[in-house]
């Protein structure tokens, strides 16, 4: 019997890094994708091979349609299945007026955060639709990443709040365009702290979310596996991962 295999976009850092790592402790065959962080990707790779699991490298800029489709095949290919697309990838670019977004930064956050995710789903699809269907009447799964600024506008993040709101949508319709045999669900971070990696600038104090902490790595991880593992009558939802931030009283991340 052969293990599983999730491609996971974005997996040479951060929260990406952190997913391959616990798949690959549950001996998942996993795919790092990566576009400029080699020298992390490769760490990646050597960690998830300590842990008995089988990896593989992948590159492509995801905005490079033909270079993406052809890293995700390659995955599929090199392991004999897809059987777990997360779309992971993205980029949170420096807070930006109005008055001072150009077209260069517009283009590369729709086509980063949002067509991306598109395209990864439409190639891992094709390949999951020629795979036998499993005692779950499946072919396979995909999990897009979304944001908690898909639900809440911040201060001078216009390209971004508009590219992971689309990703909500995106989220729904690939769903019901690739029901009954692919569900497709998402996540939606929040504030995640990750201390050996830590994001450019300050997070907002944990006193405003109500779980009175920031989420983690393993927070993030508990609800891909549901949404990739359980999950057996959900698709086309996103579950938000913010400790309660989206329903405090102050939502604005200024």
């Amino acid at each position: 019997m052969q293990n599983n295999t999730i491609v996971i976009t974005g997996a040479g850092r951060r929260i990406g890094r952190g997913l391959a790592l616990r798949f690959a402790q549950r001996k998942w065959n996993v795919v790092i994708h990566y576009g400029s962080s080699e020298e992390a990707a490769q760490q990646t790779l050597r960690d998830v091979e300590s842990l008995g699991a089988r990896g593989l490298l992948v590159q492509a800029d995801v905005r490079d349609r033909a270079a993406f489709r052809n890293a995700i095949a390659t995955g599929a290919n090199h392991f004999g299945s897809l059987d777990v697309l997360v779309n992971n990838a993205a980029i949170y670019p420096p807070t930006r007026p109005i008055a001072d977004v150009t077209q260069e930064l517009w283009d590369q956050v729709i086509e980063t955060n949002l067509s991306s995710e598109f395209f990864a789903a439409q190639a891992a699809a094709q390949i999951m639709q020629q795979q036998p269907i499993n005692q779950r009447g499946e072919q396979g799964r995909i999990i897009n990443f979304a944001s908690l600024g898909a639900y809440q506008i911040w201060r001078d993040r216009l390209p971004y709040n508009v590219a992971k709101g689309a990703v909500l949508q995106l989220i729904r319709a690939l769903a019901r365009a690739l029901a009954p045999t692919i569900p497709v669900n998402g996540i939606a971070p929040g504030t995640i702290e990750i201390p050996e990696d830590p994001a450019p600038g300050t997070l907002l104090s944990a006193d405003r979310i109500p779980a009175r902490r920031y989420g983690t790595i393993d927070d993030i991880f508990n609800a891909v596996w549901f949404l990739a593992n359980d999950a057996t009558y959900i698709t086309g939802q996103t579950l938000l991962i913010d400790g309660g931030l989206s329903i405090a009283q102050e939502t604005s991340q200024e």
